[in-house]
């Protein structure tokens, strides 16, 4: 038991330590001292809890089928909401995550309704819903987003350790959700087949709106640690809110892979937190922006060839045990032979 336990933490956590002592021996060898120590260690965690509910968020639709393409305007909208009511009501920081939960709570529930009513493909609903709420995001606050620069009695979760006890209290309320609860069972059966799922009784459409709604607290706490590194959130017009999610993809996918060991939202918390080591890694070592991207991109690209083709290792590894059992069984007939 305590080996297995061991097999999966070390399985667990090897990706992000072989790329943080990739970039650490690479950084320092090219003299380029800092990465992955004080300061930036901060960078990396706040980095890493930002993307993480972002990518949190997007998978609880994604693995089911829905793509949900107003995810950064949920973001943006439930921040100027929550943000402008904190504000006004000079609420200190627990209030301002507790009131962008809660606009991301209702921004969710109505994406799920709509989802609901309309019946449309999620990516039809979501590209409308992503305008209508960056269009009201704009007109709620004037042209003007939120601006809450100055008020650190507010700005407390994008710092150490805030920033990290939050995202740990996330991740295990989301391992409980998704492991241990009927929600989570339900949820885990529509991924692995919806027509076959609602044939056994399972309420699709209940599912998805309860899983919309999780997704916009997510947002909205994604939205406080934003808004608490930065001060300020401008509202996005023309579909540009979808930026914020683009970041949530490598997680995904990192996750994906390491969830066979922990659990999904502890996977992606881990992919979020490799990302982040990659990033600050090649800005440190010089690379743009536009470099980083690309490299992204890329490394995107090679866990969706990996992911696609893990079956054929498992086919491999079962065939190459069958062929061992097979070649101990003749040597025991040949040795029972004689």
């Amino acid at each position: 038991m305590a080996k297995n336990i061991l097999k999966r933490v070390i399985m667990s956590l090897i990706i992000p330590v072989v790329v943080y002592l990739f970039f650490f021996i690479l950084c320092n060898a090219t003299g380029h001292a800092g990465f992955g120590v004080g300061d930036d260690i901060k960078t990396i965690i706040y980095t890493s809890v930002f993307s993480g509910l972002i990518a949190l968020a997007m998978s609880i639709n994604l693995q089911t089928g829905r793509f949900d393409f107003s995810v950064g305007a949920t973001l943006v909208l439930s921040i100027i909401i929550g943000g402008t009511i904190a504000k006004d009501m000079g609420f200190t920081a627990a209030g301002l995550l507790i009131a962008t939960m809660i606009a991301g709570a209702i921004i969710g529930a109505i994406s799920g309704l709509v989802y609901i009513l309309l019946g449309l493909t999620p990516m039809v609903v979501s590209l409308g819903l992503a305008m209508i709420y960056e269009a009201v995001g704009f007109v709620f606050s004037n042209a003007k987003g939120i601006r809450l620069i100055g008020k650190t009695d507010m700005l407390k979760f994008a710092s150490f350790p805030n920033a990290l006890i939050l995202i740990i209290i996330v991740v295990a309320i989301m391992v409980i959700i998704m492991d241990y609860t009927k929600l989570g069972y339900n949820w885990k059966a529509l991924q692995t087949g919806q027509k076959i799922a609602t044939d056994v009784g399972i309420n699709e459409k209940k599912n998805a709106l309860i899983c919309y709604i999780i997704a916009g607290v997510l947002l909205g706490v994604a939205g406080c640690v934003f808004i608490s590194k930065y001060g300020i959130v401008d509202p996005e017009t023309g579909l540009s809110s979808s930026s914020y999610f683009m970041t949530a993809f490598l997680p995904l996918f990192i996750g994906g892979v390491i969830e066979k060991y922990s659990s999904k939202p502890i996977g992606i918390f881990i992919g979020a937190i490799t990302q982040a080591f990659i990033t600050s890694g090649l800005t440190w070592l010089g690379c743009s922006s536009s470099i980083i991207t690309v490299l992204n991109g890329v490394i995107v690209m090679v866990f969706l060839i990996y992911s696609s083709n893990s079956y054929i290792l498992v086919e491999q590894k079962m065939f190459k045990e069958k062929l061992e059992k097979l070649k101990a069984k003749r040597l025991e007939k040949q040795s029972g032979g004689n």
